[in-house]
């Protein structure tokens, strides 16, 4: 049985972000194997994000812009950013950078297969892929997935469908991206439109919803014909490439730690925000932390503050609010960035803020349907 430092099981963002901080780190000697069913050669997502200032990641961002649209009941138009930045980052350019990356590493194995089981043992991490037998002494695991039925908590999905399209018209500004366009039929949901410029001709339009039933491709492709209709001036076009997910949006408690040889990571280590199905800046933030622990005391186990925890209840507060329909989602979204700086929700959404500062973001928003999501929270939680 072939036994390593670590494995990664797992080998899309999550586990070639953590390889790529291991060779940041002063465990960039250690063995490595990462396993992952597919080859990632092809452009299967997109990740946008915002961010202050330069990342790990800055040489191959498709796009950034300092300014975003937003269309809302009553708001619409520029936001103002203040210092952050929101980025582009296509799927095939972080896998090919990564790997080309991770070539320079003999220490490092990157292999195709299926991971079977997963298993802690005095020894340490157990993984059977292919019905090979492997062991090493930590496994990172981004293939466990979450149990998403349970009534006592909120489990909404983030889910989406996109098209590359090439316009007949020169319809697109690149210097304004469209964040949340929600002029697109509410339905009793959370359901809007991102419009990502590439030049004048070429732009990403994404519908996007925020419910607990996914749609059929027919519905998600009627909704982003009637947008490019009613909202772009495009003529006729062309479709280049399709890009579709899900991402959960939950608060069921996970186990980034669930034994002394596994750590989870990613979706399964709950990196995933909640309330908004963000994953890709808090999985790299999370991963920074879990290496440099890992470096400094031998034990990869992210420090987490039991002060931070409120962040939880934030999230589960906002998702109650959605699955419950306790407040048009469109106008509740208007409502944050008409009365609270960008910058700021920005902040807030990323964790960063202070009691006080997020207490003025949360004054924001409606009180009532707020409080009594407080209130069905609270007594979620006591039943559970």
């Amino acid at each position: 049985m072939k036994k390593y430092d670590y494995i990664i099981a797992g080998g899309g963002m999550a586990g070639l972000s953590l390889a790529y901080y291991l060779t940041q780190s002063p465990l960039r000697d250690r063995s490595i194997l990462i396993l992952d069913r597919e080859q990632k050669n092809r452009n299967d997502r997109t990740w946008c994000f915002w961010e202050r200032g330069e990342g790990p990641y800055e040489s191959i961002l498709y796009r950034v812009w300092d300014r975003v649209e937003f269309h809302g009941t009553t708001l619409r138009g520029l936001l103002n950013m203040g210092n952050y930045r929101y980025k582009m980052l296509r799927g095939i350019d972080f896998y090919a950078f990564v790997q080309r990356h991770l070539a320079q590493f003999p220490n490092i194995e990157i292999r195709q297969a299926t991971v079977n089981r997963i298993k802690d043992t005095p020894q340490g991490g157990f993984v059977i892929a292919d019905d090979e037998a492997l062991m090493a002494d930590y496994v990172f695991d981004s293939t466990f997935a979450l149990t998403l039925d349970k009534p006592e908590r909120h489990n909404l999905l983030q889910h989406f469908k996109g098209w590359v399209i090439k316009t007949e018209k020169p319809c697109f500004d690149v210097t304004r991206p469209r964040m949340m366009d929600f002029r697109v039929a509410q339905h009793g949901d959370c359901r809007f439109v991102y419009v990502l410029p590439f030049d004048a001709h070429t732009a990403m339009v994404e519908f996007t919803l925020f419910n607990d039933k996914l749609l059929t491709d027919a519905e998600y492709e009627a909704d982003l014909r009637a947008y490019i209709a009613q909202h772009l001036d495009a003529g006729v076009y062309t479709i280049s490439e399709t890009e579709k997910g899900v991402i959960p949006m939950s608060d069921v408690p996970t186990q980034e730690n669930p034994s002394e040889h596994i750590i989870r990571i990613g979706t399964s280590g709950g990196f995933t925000k909640p309330s908004t199905g963000y994953t890709f800046q808090r999985t790299q933030r999370y991963l920074r932390d879990l290496v440099q622990n890992l470096a400094q005391t031998g034990k990869p186990h992210r420090p987490k503050s039991f002060f931070r925890g409120r962040f939880l209840l934030y999230d589960s507060i906002m998702l109650n609010v959605l699955e419950n329909h306790r407040y048009p989602a469109d106008d509740m979204f208007t409502k944050l960035y008409e009365r609270s700086a960008p910058a700021q929700v920005f902040k807030f959404l990323d964790e960063d803020t202070t009691f006080f500062e997020e207490f003025r973001v949360m004054n924001s928003m409606p009180k009532w349907p707020f409080t009594v999501a407080l209130f069905d929270v609270l007594r979620r939680k006591v039943i559970g």
